[in-house]
């Protein structure tokens, strides 16, 4: 014997009750998902919290921003930092010893002032009044006074600024535009120490 076919009445309900299971199975499934989120949020935020507090994100309101205070704080010093060495301009106090004649007969003869000189300012001195055809040589013993970097000619400058050229070490002879000299380096400011480590 074959079984009949249900009657239609007991289809009209099965539909419903279908719709109530699989409701009731994504309201499960929900909820089960949500208890999920939930304890990661705690686990998180319990992680967050065991962090000391310069290293915990930061809260504004209900976000929390992906930076903590210590990064603010280096953010803050970096800037502050490129700034200064951005707007102070790097500045040396130095003598020179000029011979105005581009030959080699000239750069000999530095060569030679600069081994009787040794490191000695007041020799140094002392052959800028009697040998340098600067003006500053007469007047100042070859004092240039203080000036920025990038005030004098190129070759000049890029060696009285050169972190390897010692200050009250004579560096030389240097050739330039205005002839041979001699360079006595008698300070560099702390900017350009700072940048050159």
């Amino acid at each position: 014997t074959s079984s009949a076919p249900p009657p239609p009445e007991s289809r009209i309900y099965a539909v419903p009750a279908a719709f109530i299971l699989w409701t009731s199975y994504l309201a499960v499934l929900q909820s089960f998902e949500t208890a999920q989120a939930e304890e990661q949020y705690d686990a998180d935020k319990e992680r967050e919290l065991a962090k000391p507090y310069l290293m915990r994100n930061i809260e504004v309101g209900g976000t929390t921003l992906p930076v903590s205070p210590v990064t603010v704080l280096l953010f803050a010093f970096v800037a502050i930092m490129m700034y200064r060495g951005v707007t102070q301009s790097t500045t040396a106090t130095a003598r020179h010893i000029l011979l105005d004649d581009h030959s080699d007969e000239s750069r000999k003869r530095l060569e030679g002032m600069k081994g009787e000189i040794g490191n000695d300012k007041s020799k140094f001195i002392a052959a800028a009044k009697k040998y340098s055809k600067c003006p500053s040589g007469k007047q100042a013993g070859g004092s240039l006074g203080k000036f920025a970097q990038g005030s004098m000619v190129p070759p000049f400058d890029a060696v009285v600024f050169d972190p390897k050229t010692k200050v009250g070490v004579v560096v030389g002879p240097v050739h330039t535009n205005f002839g041979w000299h001699l360079i006595l380096v008698e300070e560099r400011d702390e900017v350009e120490y700072y940048r050159e480590k």
